[in-house]
């Protein structure tokens, strides 16, 4: 067994694609981290309660969705103190987000030919348009001619839209009564003193964590730099599974089965391997990680240092057994680039999958980043916890692919 490991290891350190794994994807990966960068996160840009502005009709309102909030779309075409209270009071509902386009020139019938885009190829909750005569209709009480609204989605936050509409209408014709148009603006700013105060508590609920915008950043970052990482471990692995493929082409496979040698013990060995290596772009990555600050990772070396490691020994892992299933270098090396783009994408390392369909967010927990992303946050508010969070993931799926490799190896050495 011990023969097995040190074969092993002379042939990875005679391939130079190893050496180029080893080197490279550490330091892209700490080249990740020391990016100064804000508002990578999955937060607001601007404060909750404000209205958020664009340029263009056809920009994209898709990306102020975060924390689950309910995007409407302003085509505003009066741009009057009217309006702009009537926006604000949606936007300080708090579960809205307003985002909006001023543009006197556009029409009604224009608007209704972008809701085939806004519709299918945007992610929003409703679009509003507003007519430039807004304020002449709404204080003659012709809400219909003043504002047109579009459901866009079957999200059932679009009720708490209208209703929101409604009692700024009745607001608005509340101060009409009380002293005539031309001081309509001055009675509504009366009518919002009387309006109580709104205090928003956060409730943690068992497994929540609250990171803050800068913690945010840091761990899209750490997101990113996961991905380069990972890279390196899943060819580490492919190359550990391709002196397999050798030593079976070469019989060494036959010779092992008329030795004492078991298929477990075989694939023992390289499972050793596997962790020789990931401990060396561990150690590397944490060498050229010394270049970051700590407070820039949010998290402490140590705890960096066995989050990589155990990561990198799952992903190893996976791809050694993806190669010795496959038994064809070609097969198995293109089978573990999908299988790292795939972990990317749905663990959420490239972007935020708070909005994401829940067969998404089922898909995610398969993926062993996802859960490493979690742990980023556990180890940024120090969670007690994190180290065991560590070992049970670790060992659950170090289970499937030690078993899966043995029966591998057990299927290989019969053909």
């Amino acid at each position: 067994m011990i023969s097995i490991i040190k074969t092993t290891m002379k042939l990875l350190f005679r391939n130079v694609v190893f050496w180029v794994f080893l080197i490279f994807t550490p330091i892209l990966s700490t080249l990740v981290l020391r990016l100064e960068v804000e508002n990578l996160g999955a937060y607001e840009v601007v404060g909750a309660e404000e209205i958020i502005e664009m340029d263009k009709t056809d920009e994209k309102v898709a990306y102020f969705g975060g924390k689950g909030k309910y995007v409407i779309k302003v085509y505003d075409a009066s741009n009057t103190e009217l309006s702009e209270y009537m926006l604000n009071s949606l936007s300080e509902s708090g579960m809205i987000t307003v985002v909006r386009i001023k543009t006197k020139d556009i029409t009604k019938d224009q608007v209704e030919k972008e809701m085939h885009f806004n519709g299918y190829d945007d992610r929003m909750g409703a679009a509003l348009y507003l007519d430039k005569d807004f304020d002449k209709a709404i204080l003659d009480g012709d809400s219909e001619k003043a504002m047109t609204v579009y459901i866009l989605s079957d999200d059932e936050r679009s009720k708490i839209l209208e209703n929101e509409i409604k009692m700024c209408m009745g607001r608005i014709n509340m101060a009409k009564q009380m002293g005539g148009q031309n001081d309509i603006i001055a009675n509504l700013d009366k009518i919002s003193e009387n309006i109580p105060d709104k205090n928003v508590v956060l409730l943690d609920g068992k497994n929540s964590r609250n990171l803050t915008n800068v913690q945010l950043d840091q761990k899209a970052l750490m997101g990113y730099a996961f991905a380069f990482m990972t890279l390196g471990f899943v060819f580490g692995g492919v190359l550990i599974a391709y002196t397999v493929i050798n030593e079976q082409k070469n019989m060494v496979l036959t010779r092992v089965k008329l030795s004492q040698l078991t298929d477990s013990q075989y694939f023992a060995a390289k499972f050793i391997c596997g962790a020789i290596v990931s401990f060396m772009i561990t150690g590397v990555t944490s060498i050229a990680a010394l270049s970051v600050d700590s407070e820039k990772m949010g998290m402490s070396r140590i705890g960096f240092f066995i989050m990589i490691f155990f990561l990198g020994l799952i992903f190893c892992s996976i791809s050694l057994m993806i190669g010795i299933l496959f038994a064809d270098v070609m097969s198995a090396t293109v089978a573990a680039f999908v299988v790292w783009v795939l972990s990317s994408l749905l663990s959420g390392l490239y972007f935020p999958l708070d909005s994401a369909s829940k067969a998404i967010k089922s898909m995610s927990y398969m993926m062993p980043s996802k859960w490493f992303l979690d742990v980023t946050e556990m180890l940024m508010v120090k969670d007690s916890n994190v180290y065991f969070m560590i070992l049970c993931i670790t060992v659950a799926y170090l289970i499937v692919t030690l078993g899966l490799g043995s029966i591998g190896v057990k299927i290989k050495k019969n053909e």
